[in-house]
């Protein structure tokens, strides 16, 4: 298209000086006519002055309509180029501003992304090093405690061998004509002189005596100001121990139907100093009346029941008046923990308690289980058992010397000849102070 409009173009300024010259010599015309030559002995006329320099201008005046539009034709798409790339690099302008508009952006969202990053980082390592330092806290309080215990446990060692010592090197005392005063951790017990194997046991014990696991029991479960029964008292090993731990604002019931323990027990309260004690001459039984009670040349296996055949020569039979822990305990009443040692009357026991057990759901009952008294009284393993589950509660042995107790069922104490077992109520008071 440009060489056929350049043509064009051409011609078109070719043509405009012939149409134009006419009207450039009109005036010429209208002169007078000049003659045509010069006279004789004339000189030839001068052309007019300027004339060349016209002469030599009319080429570019024919040219300059031509040029103008040549001019023009040539700058066109020079402009529309120009104009294009202009608006081409407005729009890359456009698209750059746009592309580090975004990018800007995007930096900084990445930016509060990783600030919020490195913030719970750090937030998590200051959290971390707090943890360290408290776990690093608890760890020196621990060891200051248990250095501090440790250091309790030598001396409370130290102190209580230098106690057994002093209580070991001390002889027995005679106490009247009846009984020998015997030191122990709890205080003096009175052993009866007509009892010389019972006197060399308690002699020959350590100062926490017999059964020292039933009263580390003892001792775990009871509070100042509890009340407590002690059914079976004997010579009161476990009265005085009950005694210590409830303290004078406490209450203390104990039964023993042996005319001979109950001199002694009411002497030994006494010289302990133990007024809170409060000692019966009752048996306890299922119901309130009057029975045999059969005593035995044995410390301690005397029974409401007959004794044992290689027992009977020497049993003396003797009337007790019975009584129930649901007739002395008063409607309401507190008891914390009740020892039953009654040589296979245990149920009977238990069966006068009913209200009692039923008005105290921590009640912890420690009773002595002997296969051999069961056997005697016609009572299987399994109905012993049964008859303290069957109030809520669950048996645990007491191992001794420690006082641990360990969860146990009859099949359990099929080779036991005797152990105390201990009954609480699963998730009481109780249970959870048990040594372990």
């Amino acid at each position: 298209m440009r060489p056929v409009r350049l043509d064009q173009s051409v011609r078109n300024a070719m043509r405009e000086p012939a149409a134009a010259e006419p009207a450039a010599e009109a005036p010429e015309r209208r002169r007078p006519s000049a003659p045509a030559g010069p006279a004789a002995g004339q000189t030839a006329p001068r052309p007019p002055e300027g004339g060349l320099k016209r002469l030599l201008l009319v080429p570019f005046r024919v040219l300059r309509p031509f040029t103008r539009r040549l001019r023009f034709f040539l700058s066109v798409p020079v402009i529309a180029h120009t104009q294009e790339m202009e608006a081409r690099l407005r729009a890359q302008l456009d698209d750059i501003e746009a592309s580090l508009a975004a990018r800007i952006r995007q930096l900084e969202h990445e930016t509060a992304v990783q600030t919020r990053h490195l913030e719970k980082v750090v937030a998590g390592q200051a959290d971390a090093l707090r943890r360290e330092a408290a776990a690093a806290g608890r760890q020196a309080a621990d060891a200051s405690r248990h250095a501090a215990h440790h250091l309790d446990t030598v001396a409370s060692g130290i102190g209580g061998r230098l106690d057994e010592f002093e209580y070991k090197v001390r002889p027995l005392i005679p106490f009247d004509e009846t009984a020998w005063a015997v030191r122990l951790a709890d205080g003096y017990i009175l052993a009866p002189r007509s009892a010389p194997m019972l006197t060399v046991m308690l002699a020959d014990a350590t100062s926490r005596g017999l059964e020292p696991g039933t009263r580390e029991v003892i001792r775990a479960l009871l509070d100042p100001g509890m009340s407590c029964a002690d059914v079976g008292s004997s010579i009161g090993l476990h009265a005085i121990a009950f005694g210590r731990a409830v303290g004078p604002t406490g209450k203390v019931y104990a039964f023993e139907p042996e005319p001979m323990y109950q001199d002694l027990l009411r002497k030994t309260l006494t010289l302990n100093g133990l007024r809170w004690v409060h000692l019966s001459p009752d048996a306890v039984g299922e119901k309130a009346g009057k029975l045999t009670f059969h005593v035995s040349f044995i410390p301690g296996h005397s029974s409401l029941y007959p004794l044992p055949a290689e027992e009977v020569g020497d049993t003396r039979p003797i009337e007790v008046q019975v009584t129930t822990l649901d007739k002395v305990i008063p409607k309401g009443g507190r008891l914390d923990l009740c020892k039953i040692d009654v040589e296979g009357a245990e149920l009977d026991v238990v069966a006068g308690m009913k209200r009692v057990i039923a008005d105290n759901p921590e009640l912890a009952i420690i009773a002595e289980y002997g296969p051999s008294h069961l056997d005697r009284v016609g009572i299987t393993p399994a109905q012993w058992f049964a008859a303290f589950e069957d109030h809520g509660l669950r048996a645990y042995a007491i191992e001794d010397p420690t006082g641990r107790c360990r969860r146990v069922k009859p099949a359990d104490l099929k080779d036991v000849e005797s152990v105390n077992i201990i009954f609480v109520r699963p998730g009481g008071r109780a249970a959870g102070r048990l040594p372990k």
